[in-house]
């Protein structure tokens, strides 16, 4: 090979490599330039709860098969085991109820037990005003139970890892529910077994991953398909072992999903930083890659003023009229929590203007906030706030759409 060929390759080379390096893990995302800006308004209930949320739901830690009392635990009223919420509306009802919610129980009572992630299940309740839920006629919770521990997901030194369920989010793509969630140490043969017999599973379940996630659908909110796996933590969809964290999954008006998740390892430099990732998909099963995502930009990060030190931990996302909503739990990522919550939104998906008045600005965790209704010139929005303790509040307040439009200039 002549030196001027090998000039060629090793310059093509480099350049393939920066290129897929785009999105590298671990590179603190650059801070937004300070620009003149007013602050946008801060619409009426957008801080203030108006009920604190009772579920009426029992919590099951218990694996296929096994019912041992022990393990079951009923988390009804007010008792502080709420994690994780994720609300769709529906104006007119569906099968009996305006309401719809994904949660996990975790916190409060159960939070304070060492197999707490046990229980972490997804779990569906219904209400008609936001603030009283129950299980709806017909529902068995959780959908999905826990594996046993020796089908696991097997470590390098031969010992079986706990799997477990988190990170549960949905939406209703105006035929369907499809849930989202997200299992950390499953085994490939216990999916096969649990999963749907299908193409999609037959192709992506040929390999061991720390963690996957995976999608049901269902028509009623009652009956679910059989799991289906989306993508897991290896390469070339995650950066190898990448936690995939709090992935959320938003349908717009051209029926593309777009995923948005928190790139975090925790082997990246302190203090941490995250990223957040955005991924698409036109079947709602097979995204974008890793290397391949989009990187999400803020116009502004207003929770820099009260530490420097804070960054994206867990998500949650909507779509209206246009607008892309992200409800964001900040906090120090080097804790693995969150502190305050933020509502951002964008107009391409891609670039983001937060409101500089948090939602909530201390002890809270990964929350839900969800269109209910939208005119020319308002969208009306619900709220449902997750604290630390466990307890989940209501909320409901109305942005002025010229007030978002304004925001964005």
């Amino acid at each position: 090979m002549s030196f001027q060929r090998i000039a060629y390759f090793f310059l093509g080379l480099t350049l393939f490599v920066s290129c897929k390096r785009d999105i590298h893990p671990g590179i603190v995302p650059p801070d937004p330039e300070i620009t003149e800006r007013d602050k946008l308004p801060v619409p009426a209930g957008f801080t203030t709860d108006i009920a604190s949320i009772k579920i009426s739901a029992i919590a099951n830690a218990n694996e296929p098969g096994e019912e041992r009392p022990s393990l079951v635990r009923d988390i009804s009223g007010n008792n502080a085991s709420y994690c994780h919420p994720d609300v769709e509306y529906f104006p007119k009802g569906f099968n009996g109820y305006k309401y719809w919610m994904v949660f996990t129980p975790y916190f409060g009572i159960i939070g304070s037990d060492r197999t707490a992630s046990l229980y972490e299940n997804p779990t569906i309740v219904a209400s008609n005003d936001g603030k009283e839920w129950i299980t709806p006629a017909g529902m068995i919770n959780p959908i999905q139970r826990r594996p046993p521990l020796e089908e696991s997901f097997i470590q390098k030194d031969g010992s079986p890892n706990q799997g477990y369920w988190s990170d549960v989010d949905w939406n209703f793509n105006g035929k369907e529910f499809e849930l989202y969630y997200r299992g950390c140490f499953f085994s490939s043969k216990i999916l096969k077994r649990w999963g749907a017999k299908s193409d999609n599973n037959n192709r992506k379940l040929n390999e061991e991953a720390e963690r996957v996630i995976v999608r049901q659908t269902s028509k009623n909110g009652i009956d679910w398909t059989p799991l289906e796996l989306v993508y897991n933590s290896n390469e070339p969809a995650a950066f190898q072992d990448n936690h995939i964290l709090s992935p959320t999954f938003v349908n717009n008006a051209a029926n593309i999903t777009t995923s948005y998740e928190v790139d975090f390892m925790p082997s990246y430099k302190t203090p941490i930083i995250t990223n957040i990732l955005s991924r698409v998909s036109t079947n709602g099963l097979d995204f974008t890659t890793y290397r391949n995502s989009k990187k999400i930009e803020f116009i502004n990060k207003p929770w820099l003023e009260f530490s420097k030190g804070y960054s994206t931990w867990h998500l949650q996302g909507s779509y209206i009229d246009g607008y892309y909503f992200l409800c964001l739990a900040i906090g120090n990522v080097d804790r693995f929590t969150s502190d305050m919550n933020y509502l951002a939104y964008s107009k391409d998906g891609i670039h983001f203007r937060v409101f500089e008045k948090p939602l909530a600005s201390a002890n809270v965790y990964r929350s839900s906030v969800f269109p209910k209704i939208a005119s020319s010139k308002n969208i009306e929005f619900g709220a449902v706030i997750g604290y630390k303790s466990g307890a989940f509040g209501y909320r409901e307040f109305t942005i002025d759409k010229q007030v978002l439009e304004n925001g964005l200039k």
